[in-house]
């Protein structure tokens, strides 16, 4: 007759196996997490340069430049409240495209200084201002999404994401990324699985994120 296997066993394997699939998710965080922020906030400084010197004549474009170029500098110096009234200034004197990006760097001034649900909030802020090109409105709410996967209920992320998701949206596989973090840390192991299998066998992905999307597959279907 087989030996009954001891529940309290049984469940004590189980919680390992869970903490060991959480410290590879963990690991993985550690060694993809800021080149996924670096790879969405550097589309940041490309698009919204092009946009805008399009939007202006020339003695405009070199005016709102250079005042740009010194934020940008207060910045890499660590003088965030300088640089942030700087951009600050710098929205309120143009209704182009150097507004969106003033207001794009203003955010990502928060997250350099650690605050991510600050940073969250002022995307969403961004997001939700409809005379932002709606690429721009777009890239905030995945950046908004992504710095709030700390400090928001997963569900929210998820529902705010859902109109990126699909369809030939430029941000969707981002968005489908960020929402299987979503799921993750709700629990949703099994879910979080899915869509990164589903990224990593989608030849439309880059090639970076469906390597990252493959190893997180693994990490949470344990």
């Amino acid at each position: 007759m087989a030996k009954e296997e001891d529940p309290s066993v049984s469940n004590l394997f189980q919680e390992i196996d869970d903490e060991l699939r959480q410290d590879k998710a963990t690991l993985l965080w550690k060694k993809y997490g800021s080149t996924l922020i670096g790879a969405i906030i550097a589309v940041i400084i490309g698009v919204g340069a092009y946009e805008g010197w399009k939007s202006y004549d020339l003695s405009t474009r070199t005016e709102l430049g250079d005042k740009y170029a010194q934020a940008l500098e207060l910045a890499r110096q660590d003088q965030f409240d300088g640089a942030a009234k700087e951009f600050q200034a710098l929205a309120g004197e143009t209704d182009g495209g150097y507004k969106t990006l003033a207001l794009m760097q203003e955010a990502s001034l928060l997250v350099q200084q650690g605050k991510n649900a600050d940073a969250a909030q002022a995307y969403f802020k961004i997001a939700e201002n409809g005379a932002v090109n709606q690429d721009f409105r777009d890239l905030a709410l995945v950046l908004g999404a992504l710095n709030g996967l700390d400090s928001m209920e997963a569900n929210e992320i998820i529902n705010r994401l859902k109109p990126l998701i699909g369809g030939a949206n430029a941000w969707r596989h981002s968005a489908n990324e960020i929402t299987a973090y979503a799921h993750a840390k709700a629990g949703e192991t099994a879910k979080a699985a899915e869509i990164m299998k589903s990224l990593s066998e989608d030849a439309s992905v880059p090639a970076g994120v469906r390597q990252r999307a493959r190893e997180y597959a693994q990490a949470y279907a344990g």
